[in-house]
C-alpha cells in the first residue's frame, strides 16, 4: 500500500478513536516509521482543526448513515459551511468529501435559491486546480448536502506551519492556484475568501483550491462579529470596507499568501481580527523586503499584489503568473509603478461625501407599500437605493424599474416623493467643532457598534468620530454600514444611549 494510502487509512482509523487514545494507536500502527507518523500527525491535526466538541460529537454520531446514495465512514474536518465527512458513493463506488450545510444558509426559500444558484455556477467550473462539485442533494429532513472530490493530500496551511518554504516549491505552488483562479475568474468567479486553508496539495503534488463560491454562499464578510482570524488575515482592503470587489481582490489574497509562503509570516499582523484589520487599512505599509538569498525582483511582485489600491495591482492573474516565470528564468521583471500613493487610509481627510438621513417612519411606510407590489424583496431593494439616494423623489425614482405599472410609479411619487423627511449633510465642515467624547463614551459606542456589524465597527467608530460634528452625524455615518432598514434604526437607538 503506499504510504500516502496507509498514512490516511491509520488517520481514518483514529478519528473514529476518543481522542485519549489516539496517540496511543497512531505509536503502535507507524511501528516506528517516524516519517509515515508524521505525515499521520499532520493529516490528524488538519482533521480535527477548529472542530468543537460538541460539533465533533454530533458529526462522530453520523458515521454509518446513508445521506442520498452516500454511506458516511468517517470525519475529515470542519469547512466554511460545516462539518465535512468521508463518505462512500454507492453508485459509482467511490469516495466523497461531504458537507452537510447548517440549517441557517437555506432556512428559507430566498436563502436556498441563492445557494443553489451560486452551487449551480460554481459546479461548471472544470479545472485541474479547482476542487469542484460533484453533486448537491437534499435529506429526508430538507437539509441540503454537497458531495466534492475526495483528495489524499494535505491543505497548504499545515505545510506552512513548518516555516518558510523553498523557491521553487512556493512558485509551482502559487502558479498552479493561479491557473485555478484565472478558470474562475473567466467564468465571473471570485473566490473571495483564498487562504492556506482553502488550498490542498495532494500526494500526487497538484494543488486544487477548494470552496469556492462558500463565500458568497455563506455571506463570509466582516458584519459577523465570529468571523475568523484566518479569513480576515486574507481579506483586501476593498474587502474590509464592503466596497466593490472582482479578480484583483483575488490576488491581494494571493500575494499575502505568496509572502507568507517565503518569509513564515504574514506581512500584516496582529493576534486579533481587529488588530488585522488596521493594520491593513490604517497602519503605515509594513517594510515587506524579503531575506537576503532571495531574488529581489520578488520584491517587485510582492509590492505590485498588495498594493492597497486596487488599480495599482495586477490587473489579472495572467500577468501574475508571468512574472513568477520570469522568477524562475532568472529573467528581469518591469519595476512597479503605482498610480497612486500607497499610504495608509488617513481617518482625519475630510471628505466631500454627502450623507443623507432618511426619517425612519418614513421609509417604514415606504416599505409596507413596496411590499404589496414586488413582495419580500422590497427592504433590499430600498436599502440598496436609499446608499445612492441624495433625496426622496431620487429614492422614488430609483425604485421606478421594479414597479408592475405606470399607475403605482405615479402612485407611489404622488406620496412619498415630495416628503421633507430627508436631510443632507456635509462631511467636509473643517471650521465646524468636532465631536468630543469621553473614554467611556466611545467604549460604549464601540461596543454597540461592533456588535451589529462586527470586527471593523471599532476601526469606524475611531476613524468617523474624529470627523463627526455631533452625536446625530456619527450615528448616521455608522449606520450607513448597515443594510437592514430595522437593524440600521436599532443601531442608531442603541448608540445615542451611550451619550
Amino acid at each position: 500500500m503506499a504510504k500516502s494510502q496507509t498514512a490516511r487509512s491509520i488517520v481514518d482509523s483514529a478519528l473514529n478513536l476518543p481522542s485519549q487514545k489516539r496517540n496511543a494507536f497512531v505509536e503502535d500502527a507507524c511501528e516506528g516509521d517516524t516519517h509515515l507518523k508524521q505525515d499521520v500527525l499532520v493529516l490528524l491535526s488538519q482533521s480535527d482543526n477548529q472542530i468543537p466538541t460538541d460539533a465533533a460529537e454530533n458529526a462522530k454520531s453520523m458515521i454509518g448513515e446513508q445521506v442520498g446514495p452516500y454511506k458516511i465512514e468517517g470525519i475529515i474536518g470542519a469547512g466554511g459551511m460545516g462539518m465535512i465527512h468521508k463518505a462512500k458513493d454507492s453508485r459509482l463506488d467511490r469516495y466523497v468529501a461531504l458537507k452537510c450545510l447548517p440549517p441557517h444558509l437555506t432556512v428559507n426559500n430566498q436563502n436556498r435559491e441563492r445557494f443553489l444558484n451560486e452551487a449551480k455556477a460554481v459546479s461548471r467550473l472544470d479545472h485541474a486546480n479547482i476542487c469542484t462539485l460533484y453533486d448537491i442533494g437534499e435529506t429526508d429532513d430538507k437539509q441540503l448536502y454537497i458531495a466534492m472530490p475526495f483528495y489524499d493530500g494535505y491543505t497548504l496551511d499545515k505545510r506552512m506551519c513548518n516555516g518558510p518554504m523553498p523557491l521553487d516549491d512556493t512558485i509551482a505552488i502559487c502558479l498552479q492556484i493561479s491557473e485555478g483562479l484565472h478558470a474562475a475568474h473567466n467564468s465571473g468567479i471570485v473566490h473571495r475568501d483564498i487562504k492556506p486553508a482553502n488550498v490542498i496539495v495532494t500526494s500526487e503534488n497538484v494543488v486544487k483550491v477548494l470552496d469556492f463560491g462558500v463565500a458568497k454562499i455563506s455571506g463570509v464578510n466582516l458584519t459577523s462579529t465570529g468571523v475568523s482570524l484566518g479569513t480576515v488575515a486574507y481579506m483586501s482592503p476593498e474587502q474590509l470596507c464592503s466596497e466593490k470587489i472582482d479578480a484583483r481582490t483575488d490576488i491581494w489574497a494571493l500575494g499575502i499568501m505568496f509572502y507568507e509562503m517565503l518569509v513564515g509570516e504574514r506581512p500584516y499582523k496582529g493576534d486579533q481580527a481587529p488588530a488585522i484589520i488596521h493594520s491593513v487599512l490604517y497602519a503605515d505599509r509594513p517594510n515587506l523586503s524579503l531575506p537576503d538569498h532571495l531574488p529581489k525582483a520578488l520584491n517587485l511582485i510582492i509590492d505590485k499584489a498588495l498594493a492597497r489600491a486596487v488599480e495599482d495591482r495586477y490587473p489579472s492573474l495572467i500577468e501574475f503568473m508571468a512574472d513568477l516565470r520570469k522568477i524562475s528564468n532568472n529573467e528581469t521583471i518591469a519595476p512597479h509603478s503605482p498610480k497612486n500613493d500607497d499610504r495608509a487610509f488617513d481617518p482625519n481627510a475630510p471628505t466631500k461625501e454627502t450623507i443623507v438621513y432618511f426619517e425612519q417612519r418614513t421609509i417604514d411606510d415606504l416599505t409596507k407599500e413596496l411590499t404589496k407590489h414586488v413582495g419580500p424583496m422590497a427592504p433590499v431593494l430600498i436599502s440598496k437605493a436609499i446608499k445612492i439616494s441624495t433625496s426622496m423623489e431620487e429614492l422614488c425614482l430609483k425604485l421606478d424599474e421594479h414597479l408592475p405599472s405606470d399607475g403605482v410609479r405615479q402612485q407611489i411619487r404622488q406620496r412619498f416623493a415630495t416628503s421633507t423627511s430627508s436631510s443632507n449633510m456635509t462631511a467636509e465642515q473643517p471650521t465646524a467643532t468636532r465631536l468630543t467624547l469621553t473614554e467611556t463614551q466611545l467604549q460604549c459606542v464601540s461596543s454597540v457598534t461592533t456588535s451589529f456589524i462586527g470586527p471593523i465597527g471599532k476601526l469606524l467608530v475611531n476613524r468617523y468620530s474624529k470627523k463627526s460634528q455631533s452625536a446625530d452625524e456619527l450615528c448616521q455615518l455608522l449606520a450607513e454600514h448597515v443594510d437592514d432598514v430595522a437593524d440600521r434604526t436599532k443601531l442608531v437607538s442603541k448608540i445615542k444611549e451611550c451619550f
